[in-house]
């Protein structure tokens, strides 16, 4: 079976969320299960100047009046061969996205992608396409490839990452692409990428089955709901999994002492003296420490944090160490909370690899306190480090994170229902008061949550057995 994942970033060459981790660690785990699986991006600046790549061929597309160049590059990483879709035009910038014509640049990645295919002689059985950058080709294969036996066979699998971003732009785009209208194009009077990838592709996926039921609402669907509704038995929920070779407690090169289930609390005991020492707090006293690495935006829940701070700081002896960066509003307060409380709060703007896998595993409790949250990595990873995750039940972070219940001590961490402060607060409180005073109890838990098995080959088997029932 050959299958080749279409996305706008993967891990380790571009990364700006979940998104490159998924497409970084899946293709591995289809291989191991006998699929021949490559990935293809745009070749973007940060790419192109490491020089990594091979050239292996060209080919054009027509944008409006001008036949466009289509540069291929090809290299391997870890056994996986991915190709790059060369432009300068559009792809040579200091960034990702964020560009006026992102709308523009990205169509003309998707018709790039289906010209490379010849360039690269390597006509898959399925096309997987992830989020709304790549939202187009399954309507491209059908509209400009309808006669051509190598392109009609493929089958098309789309994967919703994060409904809120849809690739939302104005009509007038269609005097640029070279394809015909149709009403799966265009929604509220614009062209949407992602609608026209929900209505053309022969199956839909997102990242976990709760995910899954929470955007066929009105309240988490952004206004997507009643188009996927008409997609509802070609649509699946697949819970992400995560690298666990990357995120292995036991060989991770950045952490300060490695450590494994049997070693777990002296392992973490270590790694949490070091980690506060690195961050100038003391680790003279046994008292639960709170992490938290996290894009600072809306979505991730901070607005329940700020209000309940300082009642946490007043009223327990709980410390705090947050990596983020993103809404300048959110920065400067975490930088302000630094300031008012020295010796128990340390941030840390911005995003370092080695240092957020230093705080996964030194850090007692991580927070994800979410408004919504398709999948998420982040208490998947600190699970594997012993580390108890405090989520929100939304998305998969209520698929994977199962509550602690203190009279038969089942649990992978923490949670609450409701998206309000009070309710974090409450369970933030519990799982200091568990920490300080029920230890037994807080190593169980951490071995349970650290057995838990979030690698890709259980979700690789579940694409294989979709892909197989396309194919079929």
């Amino acid at each position: 079976m050959k299958v080749l994942l279409v996305a706008s970033e993967a891990a380790p060459y571009a990364k700006t969320g979940g998104l490159a981790d998924v497409i970084g660690a899946l293709p591995s785990a289809l291989n191991k299960l006998g699929a021949d699986a490559r990935v293809i991006l745009p070749y973007y600046k940060k790419i192109k100047d490491k020089k990594i790549a091979d050239y292996i061929g060209y080919a054009y597309v027509r944008i409006a009046s001008r036949m466009e160049y289509v540069g291929v590059f090809h290299t391997k990483h870890d056994g996986v061969d991915y190709y790059f879709i060369d432009n300068d035009r559009y792809f040579y910038r200091d960034g990702f996205y964020g560009f006026g014509d992102d709308g523009e640049r990205f169509a003309f990645f998707d018709f790039a992608v289906l010209e490379a295919i010849k360039v690269m002689d390597f006509y898959p059985d399925i096309i997987h396409c992830n989020d709304w950058q790549t939202g187009l080709i399954p309507y491209i294969i059908k509209a400009n490839y309808y006669s051509h036996y190598e392109y009609n066979r493929i089958k098309t699998v789309y994967s919703i990452h994060n409904i809120q971003y849809q690739g939302i732009f104005p009509m007038d785009m269609m005097q640029i692409l070279f394809m015909p209208y149709s009403q799966s194009l265009e929604f509220d009077g614009c062209i949407n990428f992602m609608k026209t990838a929900i209505m053309e592709s022969n199956a839909i996926t997102t990242v976990s089955p709760t995910y899954k039921g929470e955007v066929l609402t009105d309240a988490y669907g952004y206004k997507l709901n009643n188009i996927l509704g008409l997609r509802y038995f070609d649509f699946y929920g697949i819970i992400n999994g995560i690298d666990v070779e990357k995120y292995d407690p036991e060989k991770d090169k950045f952490i300060y002492k490695n450590y494994s289930v049997k070693n777990v609390i002296t392992g973490k005991k270590e790694n949490k003296k070091l980690l506060l020492k690195e961050f100038g707090l003391d680790s003279s006293q046994d008292v639960p420490l709170f992490g938290l690495v996290s894009r600072l935006v809306d979505q991730k829940g901070i607005d329940l944090l700020m209000p309940i701070i300082d009642d946490v700081i007043q009223y327990s002896n709980a410390k705090f160490i947050l990596m983020g960066s993103g809404d300048k509003y959110y920065e400067d307060f975490f930088k302000n909370m630094e300031a008012k409380y020295p010796d128990r709060i340390k941030c840390y703007i911005g995003y370092s690899d080695p240092i957020a896998q230093k705080i996964y595993a030194g850090s007692d409790i991580f927070l994800m306190p979410s408004k919504f949250e398709p999948c998420g990595l982040g208490q998947l990873i600190a699970m594997r480090y012993g580390t108890l995750p405090l989520v929100r039940e939304t998305g998969g972070l209520k698929d994977t994170v199962e509550p602690y219940n203190k009279y038969d001590q089942t649990g992978t961490g923490f949670s609450f229902t409701n998206f309000n402060a009070y309710d974090l607060k409450e369970v933030m409180f519990l799982a200091i008061n568990t920490y300080n005073n029920e230890k037994d109890a807080w190593k169980k838990l951490m071995n349970q949550a650290m057995k838990q098995d979030y690698s890709w080959n259980n979700s690789a088997l579940v694409y294989i057995d979709l892909f197989n029932k396309l194919l079929k």
